[in-house]
Order: C-alpha cells, then sequence, then structure tokens
C-alpha cells in the first residue's frame, strides 16, 4: 500500500475509488464502506483509494485531545492496508483542510488530485470549511464533475448504531463487552514491557506493566479478564488499568497484567493486551494482605470466565 502525507508528494496521479472518513477503530460500518469502495476499485479497474487525517479534526479544531483515538496511526494503517487498500492520503487536517471551500475540497482535491471516478462515504459524512458540505453536496458536486457518490448506510449491532463514539463511550464506562460488538473484535491496547516496583512478585503475582500511549481510549480504572499476545502467542491473563491506589502514591496511569497460565521474562517485549470483561472497579485496600487477597480472587475469577468461555 502507497501512502501519502500530503499533496506534494503524489507523483502519478490514477483514477480512483475514494473511501473518505477518519476511520478511527475500524469498525464494522468502516470496513463496510472500504470494503465496498475496494470491490468497486476492482470491478472497474480504479486504484483503491483511502482519504483520511492524522488527527482527529475535533482535536485540530480545539487545540486538545477532545476525542481519544480507538487505533494508533500506525495500527490503522496497518489495518487499511489488510484491506485491500492501494492506496491512503494521510493528510494533516491543519494543512488547509480546515478552511477549504466545499466546492475546493470536491474539485481541486477529489476530481484533481485524487482522478476519483467514484467516491464512498459514510452517512454523516461532512467536509469542507465548517463542515459546510454534506452527503446531499457531494452528490451534487459529483454529478457536475463526473464522479459516482455512494453514501453507506448505518450499521446497527443489536439495534446500536455502530460508531466509534458509543465504543469510546463504552470503553471508557468500562463496558468492554459491549464495545467489542461494536468493534467486531475486543478492544486492544499495546506497548512495550516496562521494568516495575516488581511489586507482583511479591504478592506472588508478577506483572507485565505497560504505560498506554496517551492519545488512546482507555478503559474505566479497574480489573479486567483479558487475553495477552506475546510473540503470537495467546494467553489468558487479568488487567489492572489504573494507578494501584493502594501500593503506589504517584498518579500515573499504567496497564498491569498477570498472566494465568505462564510466567515468562518480557522486559522489553511488545505485549498485546485484550480486553474481555470488567471484574471490578479499581479500589484502595487498608493493607496489602487484603490487596493480595482480591488479586488472587480477581485471578480466580477470570479462570472461571475463561473455563465458561470454551
Amino acid at each position: 500500500m502507497e501512502k501519502y502525507q500530503s499533496l506534494n508528494e503524489i507523483k502519478a496521479r490514477r483514477p480512483s475509488a475514494v473511501a473518505l472518513g477518519f476511520f478511527d477503530g475500524l469498525h464494522p460500518g468502516h470496513t463496510e464502506l472500504i470494503s465496498r469502495t475496494v470491490a468497486f476499485a476492482e470491478a472497474h479497474g480504479l486504484s483503491a483509494d483511502v482519504f483520511t487525517f492524522r488527527e482527529h479534526p475535533k482535536n485540530v479544531m480545539s487545540g486538545r485531545l477532545a476525542v481519544p483515538r480507538l487505533l494508533t496511526e500506525n495500527e490503522k494503517l496497518e489495518r487499511l492496508s489488510s484491506l485491500g487498500v492501494d492506496r491512503v492520503y494521510d493528510f494533516n487536517f491543519a494543512d488547509g483542510f480546515h478552511t477549504m471551500p466545499p466546492e475546493v475540497f470536491a474539485h481541486s482535491l477529489l476530481k484533481e488530485a485524487f482522478c476519483a471516478e467514484a467516491v464512498f462515504c459514510g452517512f454523516n459524512f461532512h467536509f469542507g470549511a465548517e463542515a459546510a458540505g454534506d452527503t446531499s453536496t457531494l452528490k451534487k458536486f459529483g454529478e457536475a464533475l463526473n464522479f459516482a457518490t455512494w453514501v453507506i448506510d448505518p450499521v446497527y449491532v443489536e439495534g446500536r448504531l455502530v460508531s466509534s463514539s458509543l465504543i469510546r463511550r463504552n470503553i471508557n464506562d468500562g463496558d468492554v463487552e459491549s464495545a467489542a460488538l461494536l468493534l467486531g473484535k475486543s478492544y486492544t491496547l499495546c506497548g512495550r514491557v516496562e521494568e516495575g516496583r516488581k511489586l507482583g512478585h511479591v504478592f506472588g503475582f508478577p506483572t507485565a506493566n505497560i504505560t498506554p500511549d496517551p492519545e488512546l481510549t482507555l478503559p474505566a480504572h479497574g480489573v479486567y479478564v483479558t487475553e495477552t499476545f506475546v510473540n503470537g502467542s495467546r494467553h489468558q491473563s487479568v488487567t489492572n488499568v489504573g494507578v494501584n491506589p493502594t501500593v503506589c502514591d504517584k498518579n500515573a496511569i499504567r496497564i498491569e497484567t498477570h498472566l494465568l497460565d505462564a510466567n515468562p521474562e518480557l522486559y522489553g517485549q511488545n505485549i498485546h493486551v485484550s480486553f474481555r470483561k470488567m471484574l471490578r472497579t479499581e479500589q484502595r485496600f487498608e493493607t496489602e494482605e487484603a490487596l493480595t487477597r482480591q488479586i488472587a480472587a480477581d485471578a480466580a475469577s477470570a479462570r472461571l470466565y475463561f473455563e465458561k468461555s470454551l
């Protein structure tokens, strides 16, 4: 898959079908849109392209992290490549797109720069300065500029509209099961295992600790049943998200994962932690002995969860 971060990088222009959107999380609504784009491109001999932004427009406009991500930038690009995308235009929203009139977006960007013969977008897509353009506007421009416009209907799972905002809200609330239904898979965080205070060894439950990407959506502070992937191997695990208030005096959020079936040396390795179910909220215990008993109970609950899911 070819990647371009600005218009100046585009050397060869090819007739294309273009999917439009930020695509955070690449949930089933997103994958439906992109799959339709790729299928159309293959059927008509076009390049299957995606136009997206490196930063969420709301973050750029507000100057703060208003919308945490569901995927890192690299994860999003890897997923797009796996879906059969030929080219991704991964631009910076601040590079004039926040002031670009809708008609310039359609003519100069879609038609001239991307050579679009077909454009695919979601039902709630907006574009141009102050988000003035919508799907009706895009269809009118397409008729004038000779590109087809396909608007993908909303996707529902168990009666709920699939959206990145709802998935974020579920994760923030600790409802990782609902988030998984809407995402089509368990929500996963990854990172490099760091050397910590080794308190887990003292309590008899060694943990692999990672510091989460500050731009990612985090589950509510608490203890979760998880699956941890290390070098392609899957491990049943239990994970604490939070600040560990019983034994730590810092406010840094950490993800501490105890593997239920192994105790490998993981320092420096990259792991992926997939969240299956929340067991309880994070809490402060009066003694370390009380904390140790609760950790053992959490591990037992996680084992029971996996036994029932077999």
